[in-house]
């Protein structure tokens, strides 16, 4: 099994990886009305950052960004989470959990971004 979801203590889900190729099409972090997704779109990383907003009515896509090196997507995706929990340990913690799923998906990484 590849893939493990689990809670954390702030509310937000992580998903980690316990290596082999991953199954998933796309990493995805939760908490409240935030959502950062990463995932694979052709040769780029694509990190969306979205939220519902207070009358609960549709997602807004609040930021999207594409990426052709996973480090910089890895980066994004930190930067994200850090602005949607208010919370850096949060951000970082995710980050790597983001970083080891790309590694895991086997992907080539692009030089040029």
């Amino acid at each position: 099994m590849p893939i493990q979801i689990r809670q954390d203590g702030g509310g937000g889900l992580v998903g980690s990886f316990s290596g082999g190729k991953a199954d998933v099409e796309s990493f995805v972090w939760r908490q409240g009305r935030a959502e950062v997704t990463l995932q694979r779109e052709g040769k780029e990383w694509s990190v969306v950052y979205t939220s519902v907003g207070r009358l609960l009515g549709p997602r807004q896509v609040i930021y999207a960004q594409k990426h052709r090196r996973a480090t910089h997507a890895a980066w994004d995706v930190m930067a994200r989470v850090i602005r949607a929990s208010r919370d850096e340990e949060e951000g970082l913690r995710v980050a790597r959990s983001a970083a080891q799923w790309m590694r895991s998906a086997n992907l080539p990484d692009e030089t040029d971004d």
